[in-house]
């Protein structure tokens, strides 16, 4: 009888929790796997208002500002020029993402002087063309 009643509670045990499948990983509820396909571009602002510029998983341009909670759970703790930190949720393993500014490759392109080439071509061959294209 004993054998009985612990089997019994067994299968309403297993019944009651639901089985997983043990071929799939757990389900991710922070979405952590996600955090390595985000990029943060950079951030733009005028005196305390400050706004970033991320990159998600989609290849989507978002814009957030400090303490903005993003529709995943995640919370913006952290924004400056070179660095976003993000917070994930409270149970979640690392409590805390940092981003480092991605975006150096043109970054010579953005910061020439304004003396070069491009100054110089006044009058050139555009200059000279008319609206008719001749």
């Amino acid at each position: 009888m004993r054998v009985k009643r612990w089997l019994l509670a067994g299968i309403a045990l297993c019944l009651l929790t639901g089985m997983r499948d043990p071929f799939k990983p757990p389900e991710d509820l922070c979405r952590i796997s996600e955090l390595s396909q985000w990029r943060y571009q950079g951030m733009v602002g005028r005196g305390e208002r400050i706004i970033g510029v991320i990159k998600d998983g989609q290849k989507k341009w978002r814009r957030v500002q400090q303490n903005d909670v993003l529709e995943n759970g995640w919370t913006i703790l952290q924004l400056t020029p070179d660095v976003l930190t993000l917070g994930t949720g409270t149970n979640c393993e690392p409590p805390q993402w940092l981003w480092q500014r991605q975006g150096d490759t043109n970054e010579a392109m953005d910061s020439r002087t304004t003396v070069d080439a491009d100054t110089q071509r006044t009058g050139g061959k555009a200059a000279k063309s008319d609206a008719d294209g001749g």
